[in-house]
């Protein structure tokens, strides 16, 4: 990296298109996520497989997103909002949920690409009657 160069390319990055269209999309998947230490089972001979629960999350969040709009092309940028409320006696890092969701909103076809995330903010709470994870994704799309 040309650290001379490190300020313009910074700037560059913040730089907001001067029009553009937004649209939101919020649902509540009435789970948790599993820790991305729980995302992937590792096998002999370098075999890497989806695990069940990872896979019954993902689907959770097609289902529970699937009546929403998508939003995506080249040109859209997002920001998601992610708030996870833990049932009594679960434990998980903050940053370990957020990679599950976004390759479910992935998949789901809610975002085009999690690299196309500019955003990502992460809320943790507790509720032992109602574990859930409420996602609201921010769309935003140059013309």
């Amino acid at each position: 990296m040309d650290l001379d160069n490190f300020e313009g390319e910074a700037t560059a990055m913040r730089t907001a298109p001067t029009e553009h269209e937004t649209q939101q999309v919020h649902f509540t998947v009435p789970l948790v996520p599993p820790s991305v230490n729980h995302y992937v089972q590792h096998f002999k001979g370098g075999v890497h497989v989806v695990s069940e629960e990872a896979k019954a999350f993902k689907l959770a969040v097609y289902i529970f997103g699937r009546d929403q709009p998508t939003f995506s092309g080249k040109n859209t940028t997002y920001s998601v909002f992610l708030a996870i409320y833990l049932a009594k006696g679960q434990k998980g890092d903050i940053d370990n949920f957020p990679k599950l969701i976004l390759d479910g909103l992935r998949d789901a076809k809610i975002i085009h690409s999690d690299a196309a995330v500019m955003c990502l903010h992460i809320e943790l709470f507790r509720d032992p009657a109602n574990p859930r994870t409420e996602i609201t994704v921010d769309a935003r799309r140059a013309r």
